[in-house]
């Protein structure tokens, strides 16, 4: 890219072509465009910065020459002010308020380093008395602009910023992987630049230039010059810190946020890259990044490994698929066929959440478990093993949930859950708070168990003061919490368990303390010594969510709903049987979804 200033006269061409292309001056001639020009001062915004805040004096229109402004709308609870309009080169901002005499009703700022230009109350008044015809346009415009009530877009990210976490980290093979990826993930149409500290001393056009012509631009901040950093910054849609895993954590004012732009309401969004070279992740190296830190997410990537840079780009501009996995006893085992169905279709997953037994399912797929491991662990724990074998006297719960805690520990370690390969929830009921909640962070162990703690059948685990069972009391099937993140389409497996109880005709089977006795004592490798009480309880805790799965389902971009009703909640010797019957479901909704319109936009590596 170029260095120097673009020269006068082609900077008075620039001026008159972009006031060509707004709709107040597209009727006027040269001459009339000409004194337009003159009267209309420069606006210099930096990325981050505001033009005007709502409640402002409406005084004067823009007209953006250079970069690119948005509209927000005022911030909602958590402080977070969304996008309802774009503005970009060659567009007008503030003309309701300036026609109306009134003040502003939404923010402007920046979401790039921007030039407009400024034409005051005054000089439009000339510009109608002189050019009535010049609101035709503008007319025009008012009724595509505000024809129907804003609200929120969301904007995939174009621009990325790299920003180094302490030295050693291989920037140049780390910013050329990226690139390719995000080339490949564009298709034949993909150009993506990167663009340097080289690049110091270019016009503000010069980057609008690059942006215009690419479909991503990625700029390599240097800690080395700080001015070229805050730059890069400033015209990021997203701020990406890469850091080895394996370093020291850098101390905090090391990290530059310091040098995040601008006092408006837009901020690129900030996530943190952990590279490695090593094929795993050491159990709990990974909160250290995290502490006290306040990332909108964090990636974990294996330096040359094109996968998982692949998976990196499609969670950087919104393309990545998530999946989300319903509770359901051992019916939920069908979801290790719908797992291979999608891995033998193609279909990349990029982020998992579950409740209960989903839960388990999706944290295998976050640790990168292929098919076989997964089968083979998951028959070991649930077939080969009871995880429900060891009862206790029921003060709290039949079952002291030991067994369940050690075939956990047994098959994740002591893996954090923000260790894992790809972003991971899995939901819990608090039912202190009396809310359902996502867990992000922790011991993966732990707070599986939490998920799958029926209330009576397992013991609840206590976190904090605040009591947490099983995620399916109050959300089944979680695929709110999926669609939140925002980061692309959404694929859900939701398993039926609305007939998992029915009356059986021959009245209900009672027990003395004496066969209970018996039973706890000498027949503890049986799971239904009584059948009737843990049965009703399972069931139990899924009739809450029972609705809110049903308007869930029609959230996903792809359902699939395997035909287990023949399966036992805790018939654990139906393995194999819900495993196929998944995946035969999925091999049929797959093949009918290929035939659809957004199959290639949506689901294609």
């Amino acid at each position: 890219m170029a260095n120097g200033a673009v020269p006068f006269d082609a900077a008075q061409d620039l001026r008159l072509e972009i006031l060509r292309r707004a709709p107040l001056f597209s009727a006027l001639d040269d001459a009339a465009l000409m004194a337009v020009a003159d009267r209309m001062d420069t606006v210099t915004i930096e990325g981050g910065a505001t033009l005007f805040r709502a409640g402002d004096t409406g005084d004067a229109l823009y007209v953006v020459s250079v970069g690119c402004m948005a509209v927000f709308d005022p911030p909602d609870v958590d402080g977070r002010a969304r996008i309802i309009a774009e503005i970009p080169a060659g567009d007008i901002v503030g003309e309701l308020s300036l026609i109306g005499n009134r003040n502003r009703s939404h923010t402007v700022a920046a979401i790039r380093d921007s030039e407009a230009l400024r034409l005051k109350r005054a000089d439009f008044e000339r510009l109608v008395q002189d050019h009535p015809e010049s609101l035709v346009g503008l007319m025009h415009k008012l009724v595509e602009r505000y024809g129907s009530p804003p609200r929120a877009i969301q904007r995939p990210p174009r621009t990325i910023a790299l920003l180094p976490l302490g030295p050693g980290v291989p920037m140049d093979a780390f910013a050329a992987d990226l690139a390719a990826a995000l080339s490949r993930l564009h298709g034949a149409h993909g150009k993506v630049q990167t663009i340097g500290v080289e690049a110091a001393g270019s016009p503000l056009i010069a980057l609008q230039r690059a942006e215009a012509e690419s479909a991503f631009v990625v700029y390599r901040a240097d800690t080395a010059d700080a001015e070229w950093t805050r730059r890069c910054l400033r015209q990021a849609d997203v701020l990406l810190l890469v850091g080895r895993i394996a370093a020291p954590v850098p101390a905090a004012n090391a990290i530059g946020f310091g040098d995040l732009p601008g006092d408006g309401p837009f901020r690129p969004r900030c996530e943190l890259v952990l590279v490695r070279d090593r094929p795993l992740v050491r159990p709990g190296a990974t909160g250290a990044w995290l502490k006290g830190r306040d990332y909108a997410m964090h990636h974990h990537v294996r330096l040359g490994e094109r996968h998982d840079y692949d998976h990196l780009a499609r969670m950087l501009v919104n393309r990545a698929v998530g999946l989300v996995l319903a509770g359901g006893g051992a019916r939920a085992f069908a979801h290790i066929g719908v797992i291979r169905a999608l891995r033998e279709a193609r279909v990349p997953v990029d982020m998992v959440g579950g409740s209960s037994m989903g839960a388990i399912v999706a944290a295998a797929v976050a640790a990168g478990w292929e098919d076989r491991e997964i089968v083979r662990r998951f028959r070991h724990a649930f077939v080969e093993n009871n995880p429900l074998g060891d009862y206790t006297f029921p003060f709290v719960s039949l079952f002291a949930g030991r067994q369940v805690e050690d075939l956990l520990r047994m098959a994740f370690g002591a893996l954090e859950i923000e260790d894992l390969g790809l972003p991971f929830y899995c939901v819990t009921a608090d039912l202190t708070l009396q809310g359902a909640h996502a867990q992000r962070r922790g011991s993966l162990t732990r707070w599986l168990r939490a998920s799958v703690s029926i209330p009576g059948v397992l013991p609840p685990v206590v976190d904090l003061r605040s009591v947490h069972v099983d995620g399916g009391v109050i959300d089944n099937f979680p695929v709110g919490e999926m669609r939140a993140a925002g980061r692309g389409p959404v694929i859900g497996c939701d398993i039926a368990t609305g007939d998992a109880l029915a009356g059986s005709g021959g009245g209900v089977e009672t027990w003395s303390a004496r066969q209970f006795l018996r039973r706890l004592l000498w027949r503890r490798d049986q799971t239904l010594p009584i059948p009737s009480i843990v049965s009703i309880l399972l069931r139990s805790a899924l009739v809450g969510s029972a609705e809110r799965t049903l308007a869930d389902r029609k959230r996903v971009d792809l359902l699939f709903s395997p035909p287990v009703t023949d399966i036992d909640l805790l018939e654990w010797s139906g393995f194999e049987t819900a495993i196929d019957s998944g995946y035969r479901h999925a091999s049929t909704v797959i093949e009918q979804a290929r035939n659809g319109p957004d199959w290639d936009a949506h689901f294609v590596a």
